[in-house]
């Protein structure tokens, strides 16, 4: 089979993204470059790429949509939006598998990405792409390179809502969330990453942020803060246990330890609190060993009481 020259593949390419809403270059086979058209490319508008069609009940043939979907805007006088998704879906025979990795540059609004979605079109079940929202749209379009086919429509939008406005309900209906459902791995030695990471929420708030449970083996946290062996120091005045009585009794918390609803609002710091908490350890430690050479005082004077009531109750 003949090649296309690397040069000739690039030039048709540009060609593609300048060539307006009708252009699409075939590279190879069903690799294309593609400039989507655009049904209603407004400002408020609520749209759906139509990626192939799925499974819905009857056996179909090879779909598949495996590539990439630049979105853009930008002017002088315009607000910059760039969104780039990375696209790998198949239906076929009676099974549907997908997944979606995207790069979204619009950090003032965290729902503002990509999404998988299912939808009825014309009858027929789609998996679907969910462009980005937000009020300003991609004047510059969408442009797709990749593999695809479809036994329906192919790279299809399809507006469903244009400031609050429905649109096309007569042939766009059961809009869903497409739940992805492929694995993805990375054998690396190191894996970096520069800034938060959220998982199961799209606003992480911190370095690592986890809307769930988390499940290890062994957890390590490194700190500053300063281990209280203090608490053993010759020096170190404790706090008598009156004291702490009487604190406890008005405050309803032991002191230095946060109340429940510091902690419901802010959240537990594990370190912090691991520490304060090996601190109230060893303070009820000193005390237990003050308490213990009380008792054995008392219990040694006890005995030589014993010992001199014995001995007046021989001399009687």
């Amino acid at each position: 089979m003949k090649k296309t020259p690397p040069l000739l593949t690039l030039i048709a390419f540009v060609l593609c993204l300048a060539g307006g809403a009708d252009a699409q270059t075939t590279l190879h086979g069903n690799y294309k470059a593609v400039t989507i058209t655009m049904d209603q490319n407004v400002p408020y508008a609520k749209t759906l790429i139509l990626l192939h069609e799925m499974h819905n009940g009857s056996n179909i043939a090879i779909n598949y949509a495996v590539g990439t979907i630049m979105a853009i805007r930008g002017s002088t006088n315009a607000y910059q939006r760039l969104n780039v998704a990375d696209i790998r879906s198949s239906s076929a025979y009676n099974t549907t598998r997908a997944s979606l990795a995207s790069f979204d540059g619009d950090a003032s609004s965290s729902t503002a990405v990509w999404a998988l979605k299912t939808c009825m079109y014309n009858g027929k079940k789609y998996l679907a792409l969910h462009v980005p929202y937000l009020a300003a749209q991609h004047s510059a379009g969408y442009h797709f390179v990749g593999w695809i086919k479809s036994t329906g429509e192919t790279l299809k939008t399809v507006t469903y809502d244009i400031n609050g406005v429905p649109q096309n309900q007569d042939v766009l209906t059961n809009i869903a969330d497409y739940t992805p459902d492929m694995a993805e791995n990375h054998l690396a030695g190191r894996l970096l990453v520069s800034g938060n990471v959220g998982i199961g929420t799209r606003n992480p708030q911190a370095k690592l942020a986890v809307n769930g449970n988390i499940l290890a083996k062994e957890v390590k946290v490194k700190t500053d803060i300063t281990v209280p062996d203090y608490v053993f120091d010759p020096e170190y005045e404790l706090s008598p246990l009156a004291e702490v009585e009487a604190y406890v009794k008005e405050h309803r918390h032991l002191p230095e330890i946060p109340p429940a609803r510091d902690i419901e609002k802010d959240g537990l710091d594990l370190a912090e609190m691991n520490l304060l908490l090996l601190k109230k350890v060893e303070e009820l430690t000193l005390h237990i060993i003050q308490l213990a050479g009380k008792t054995d005082g008392l219990e040694g004077e006890n005995r030589e009481l014993r010992k001199l009531y014995e001995e007046l109750k021989s001399h009687k």
